[in-house]
Order: structure tokens, then sequence, then C-alpha cells
């Protein structure tokens, strides 16, 4: 059976224009849950995660919330959020990609896939290779570019001057 994938930006974060932030979606793979984790969180601890959501959409520097590794060859395009939840660490992992490289060659979006508690120092392989795998995969790169297109068609009907139609008087 072929999975069907899909990509739900994710509401209530600021507003950019170089960077956006989504989850992938697959109903039949309990390996994509980043999105379900995420929605089962309390109100706080959400809105903390949301808080460090925003500080990278913005641009800002934050290794203790969140950072890529830019810098390994087999994970360059890999990146995690980091949160605690009852002094566990938590993490969320997904992957880095442009789905408008004609329109804006700048613009970056993370695709969160996965959610894992982080048990040892290193980052688990497993995890960044379930990311490159599916950062690759032809249905996810078209889900991607999809949702992507969908959301800057909806972003220009709402920009677009609104055109009326003036009768003539009888």
């Amino acid at each position: 059976m072929s999975s069907i994938f899909s990509v739900v930006a994710i509401e209530g974060l600021s507003s950019s224009e170089r960077r956006g932030l989504a989850f992938l979606r697959c109903v039949d793979s309990k390996e994509i849950n980043a999105e379900s984790v995420y929605e089962a969180l309390s109100d706080k601890l959400r809105r903390d995660v949301l808080s460090r959501f925003d500080h990278w959409i913005l641009g800002q520097i934050c290794d203790k919330y969140f950072h890529g590794w830019p810098n390994a060859v087999d994970r360059k395009d890999c990146f995690v959020f980091k949160y605690k939840k009852a002094n566990a660490d938590q993490r969320l992992y997904g992957f880095l990609t442009n789905p408008k490289t004609a329109s804006a060659p700048s613009f970056q979006v993370c695709v969160l896939v996965s959610h894992t508690q982080k048990t040892t120092g290193d980052t688990d392989p497993a995890q960044l290779s379930l990311i490159n795998r599916l950062r690759v995969d032809e249905k996810v790169v078209k889900a991607v570019r999809l949702a992507y297109s969908d959301i800057e068609s909806k972003e220009k009907r709402r920009h677009a001057p609104q055109k009326t139609l003036e009768r003539g008087k009888r």
C-alpha cells in the first residue's frame, strides 16, 4: 500500500516571508507523529513550544531550543526543536527545505515529522535516518510543494486589489 502524505502549516506563528513551519501528516505511519504529540501538549507547554517555533521563524539563534546540523553532510537538512516535559528531554525532528525555489529562493520551511523522548546524550540515528528518508521521498516533496503553493496562492488573493464592477445608471 502506498502512503499518502500531506503537509499543514502550523497556525499561530509570527508572519515571515523568509521562513515557514509545518507538520507532515501520514495516517498510516506511526513514525510520523510530531503533530499529534504537539496537539496533545498542555496549553502552557504548547505555548512554550510555539514560542520556540516563533524564535526560529523570526531568524533568531538559540541552540538550547532548536538547531540543525549545518556542518554534518548526512544531517545538514535535518532540524530539531527541543523542550522538556516532566523533566524529560523531548524532541520534535524535521527537515529544512525550500518549496518555493522559483518565486522565493531564500525561503525556508521546517517540516516537522517525528517526536521522541531523548534519553542519551547523542541524537538517535534512527530519527535522523527517518527524516533523511522522508525529506527526499518524492511524495513528501510533492506534498510540501503543494501545501506552500496553496499558501502562496491564498496570500496573493488576500493582498490582491479588489476589483469592482461599475454599473451604469438606467
